[in-house]
């Protein structure tokens, strides 16, 4: 498992990790339904965290695209995090330079944003994170 620095919104501190994640409709992590890897996630609740990964949907998940994992990101994950209510599902898309944002409103991805170079990424669920199109992609 792999972490980074912990950061507060509001009165909740979270953190960004890279970990196995288990998604369960029984609640039950044992034998979960779905096991997957992400690029990278926020959680905000430390009672999913266990030794073996997160028990359950982080708060942000964010997906960078490859020729070979487009289809997967864009259809089965996109389903699997909304429905085990992920609040914001990220695909960032290097060869079109385009982020796509997906936020959770009741039970459901209805809010989407597409930005383009030079606009600046805005999470809704995370009011003060904003990240510069130009920064993101010409990242070394």
């Amino acid at each position: 498992m792999r972490s980074g620095p912990f950061f507060r919104t509001g009165a909740v501190t979270c953190s960004w990790l890279l970990l196995m994640y288990f998604f369960s409709e029984s609640g039950e992590y044992q034998s979960p339904d779905h096991i997957t890897q992400l690029d990278l996630s926020v959680i905000c609740a430390k009672d999913k965290l266990s030794k073996s990964g997160c028990n359950g949907a982080p708060t942000l998940i964010i997906e960078v695209l490859s020729p070979s994992t487009a289809l997967k990101d864009f259809n089965e994950k996109f389903n699997l995090y909304q429905k085990h209510g992920v609040q914001e599902y990220w695909i960032v898309d290097p060869g079109n330079r385009t982020v796509h944002v997906y936020t959770m409103e009741n039970g459901s991805y209805t809010i989407r944003n597409l930005y383009i170079e030079p606009e600046m990424i805005q999470s809704v669920v995370f009011k003060d994170l904003q990240i510069p199109t130009g920064t993101l992609f010409n990242l070394e």
